[in-house]
């Protein structure tokens, strides 16, 4: 009789609003789910649990007080339950087959959050037409705007339309519709309102910090992630990573390692991934390709994790393994920019210059001009282009490296290669002497160097230079080219000799080979004569002749051969060949030599005036005031003696006084080849990080349990009165009652 009376009773208010509470818990979580991007939290033990509570509940709830009227709000309450358990389209069905009318407003707009759910966009905006009071009918419209990509008519509608008290989700959307619009300023305004709303959730500064890292603003996505990164493991991930984008290597290693060895286990591959980059950042090649493959195993192949293998690849000079990789991320994202870096930078290194320049073409907006790690990437490009034969775009990247790393001898003795082009000499020897203070074991850079150094006379300090390019290297035939010029110079005219006979019978193809060769003979004949050997000069000269005509046979572009073979016709004594000779190349050597050419036949007023010329051309030439004043004071044979033996730090050689047949210096043109610079490359690549595109909507999923009719309950019954029924009886002391008889 009494669970008859309790199950009869009435519910009381208190009731409905257990299921209240128990809802408004529940939605908590589901809502999360939504703001987190993470749809594994319906399914923790917690939300199972307050789901079954809610259910159990409302059970006992209907079974109280349920009577047939109470049909809509069964069914939109069943709805919602059904709605927090998976079944969406179950749920929408059920509202569906509802008749409501004008008055059912809640009904209509739970109806609506229904349509939502099963992604029907345009008929949930129309359950939202006439919300009840309180509901967030105007953010959910705009959310529909959002899921449906019309960016356009969502922020149309949301300049007409207010939403008040959504803890920020109303701007959130507003930002991220006007992030995907392109208009990356008014996003980041938005974002911040919502911060300010509610910073506790995550999305909001993660977004700001996605947008951040995208506009190059690394510094402020740092403070964004670390905000939530302790609450949060996905921006736990982020702030690492940003802090990679700021070649923070150490500090962003040990925050991936923190998250690997919390409980956590969502994003283990991210942070392989992430301590792949930071070990290569640290340049710890072996262990970075370590990580890489652990990251594989547990991550799909992302544009990052093969561009981060392709960069260890580059590091070990494997180019088609660097270019295998790289290609294949751009076949899964065309548009990821860090893996045409690396393409190019592997079709440079197999000497496919043109294509090379086609990749950093298609990366051009990433090569960041004041980031110190991109200085090799300018490197690369720059020699690519200076062998295509663009010397103004190499030129624009070797300065561009050089002011990233003014160490960086690459891009130095690049510079130096643009200025011997260009015949700017002197700025070619400063840029390649500053080069060798930071790498001194390429020869080629020391041959250049020598060469310079030949072009100025400067052969005691080029003697050092050319000896330290021949250790390095003893198959570089510039650099022994070199060493016979200053052997010469050197007055060891028989180790010059010796050294060329070797060069001219082992490359007959080099014409400088055979004009030097030919110097070198010319100046043993100056000696032989010297020393009244005359057939053995002769026989020199004959053979320094040979040498000039084969130099110019084998390259006949280069006039100033002649100027050496005058030199000879004039020891013949043939003036007008040699004049000749000299009018071919009309330099300022030329000049010189015609003038001393004109001295030794006594008509000194045409000597005069060819060193004069010669003296206009360059006035700080020495050998030029040197003849000329010989030449005024008649005492050139004094003066040679005088020179020679106090020996010369001048820009002109002993050996030109010393072997002198008149006192005046006769100036030979040595020939020489530069040296193509060629870089293996260091070939550190900027860091692929991770781009996060984690870009979504949020509702708010405000739904609201209807309460069924109250009941009335029926009018209480009065209990009768009865009169007593005692009946007194006869007896002593009026005692009343009846006596039982004793039986016996």
């Amino acid at each position: 009789m009494v669970l008859l009376v309790l199950f009869n009773h009435p519910a009381s208010s208190q009731d409905f609003s257990v299921c209240q509470r128990n809802l408004k818990d529940l939605l908590e979580i589901f809502n999360q789910s939504y703001e987190d991007n993470n749809p594994a939290l319906l399914k923790t033990p917690e939300y199972q649990r307050l789901l079954r509570e809610l259910q159990s509940e409302f059970l006992k709830y209907h079974k109280q007080s349920y009577m047939p009227v109470d049909s809509v709000q069964r069914l939109n309450n069943e709805a919602i339950i059904l709605a927090l358990s998976g079944s969406y389209h179950k749920s929408l069905h059920i509202m569906e087959g509802l008749e409501l009318s004008e008055a059912d407003v809640q009904a209509k707009y739970n109806r609506g959050l229904f349509n939502l759910l099963n992604r029907k966009y345009d008929a949930a905006r129309t359950d939202f037409t006439d919300t009840p009071a309180n509901s967030l009918g105007i953010l959910n419209s705009l959310f529909s705007y959002g899921k449906q990509k019309n960016f356009s008519a969502g922020l149309s509608f949301a300049q007409n339309n207010q939403q008040k008290n959504s803890a920020g989700k109303y701007n959130y959307n507003i930002g991220l519709m006007q992030k995907l619009s392109g208009f990356y300023p008014e996003a980041v305004d938005e974002f911040t309102s919502a911060i300010r709303q509610k910073d506790e959730l995550m999305a909001y500064r993660l977004q700001r910090g996605d947008l951040y890292m995208r506009t190059g603003n690394q510094k402020k996505a740092v403070k964004d992630f670390e905000k939530v990164a302790r609450k949060h493991p996905k921006a736990q991930i982020r702030y690492a990573n940003a802090l990679l984008s700021l070649n923070q290597f150490s500090n962003a290693l040990s925050i991936f390692q923190k998250y690997l060895e919390s409980e956590d286990k969502t994003f283990r591959g991210d942070a392989y991934l992430g301590i792949a980059h930071a070990y290569y950042g640290l340049n710890q090649i072996i262990e970075a390709q370590k990580y890489y493959r652990m990251a594989s195993t547990l991550k799909r192949e992302t544009p990052s994790l093969l561009s981060g293998i392709g960069n260890t690849h580059l590091s070990n000079h494997q180019y088609q393994l660097a270019y295998n990789s790289f290609d294949r991320a751009l076949k899964k994202d065309t548009a990821y920019l860090p893996a045409y870096l690396g393409r190019a930078v592997s079709q440079y290194g197999m000497k496919k210059f043109d294509l090379c320049l086609e990749d950093f073409k298609k990366a051009e907006s990433l090569m960041d001009p004041d980031n110190k790690f991109y200085a090799d990437l300018f490197v690369t490009r720059g020699f690519a282009r200076y062998y295509l034969k663009n010397s103004k775009g190499a030129q624009e990247d070797f300065a561009a490296a050089i002011r990233l790393d003014g160490t960086r001898y690459e891009a130095l003795a690049g510079m130096s290669s643009i200025m011997i082009d260009q015949k700017r000499f002197s700025e070619a020897g400063q840029f390649l002497s500053k080069a060798l203070n930071y790498e001194q074991k390429y020869d080629r850079m020391w041959s250049n160097y020598g060469n310079l150094l030949l072009h100025f006379d400067m052969f005691k300090k080029a003697y050092n230079v050319f000896k330290k390019a021949i250790s390095l290297n003893r198959e570089n035939i510039k650099a022994q080219n070199g060493w016979g010029v200053v052997l010469l110079e050197n007055d060891q005219l028989d180790k010059s000799m010796s050294l060329f006979d070797s060069l001219v019978k082992e490359n007959p193809e080099l014409p400088y080979l055979h004009n030097n060769h030919g110097i070198v003979q010319a100046y043993l004949g100056n000696r032989h004569e010297q020393r009244h050997q005359i057939d053995d000069a002769n026989s020199r000269y004959d053979g320094a002749f040979k040498d000039f005509q084969t130099a110019l046979q084998v390259a006949p572009s280069r006039k100033f051969y002649n100027v050496n073979q005058g030199n000879v016709y004039r020891y013949w004594q043939k003036y007008e060949d040699a004049s000749l000779s000299y009018q071919s190349y009309q330099d300022k050597s030329a000049l010189n030599n015609t003038a001393v050419m004109y001295a030794g036949q006594q008509r000194m007023k045409d000597a005069q005036y060819y060193l004069g010329v010669a003296i206009q051309i360059d006035s700080l030439h020495r050998v030029f005031q040197y003849n000329l004043a010989i030449l005024l004071k008649g005492k050139q044979q004094e003066m040679m003696k005088l020179v020679a033996s106090a020996g010369d730090d001048g820009p002109y050689s002993d050996i030109a006084i010393k072997y002198s047949r008149d006192g005046f210096v006769t100036l030979y043109l040595y020939d020489y080849d530069y040296d193509t610079l060629a870089f293996q490359g260091r070939h550190y690549m900027p860091l692929p990080v991770a781009e996060y595109k984690e870009d979504y909507f949020i509702p708010e999923y405000d739904f609201k349990l209807l309460p069924y009719s109250k009941k009335k309950s029926p009018p209480r019954k009065k209990d009768p009165v009865y009169k007593s029924q005692k009946v007194k009886m006869p007896g002593r002391k009026g005692r009343s009652g009846t006596k039982c008889p004793v039986l016996s």
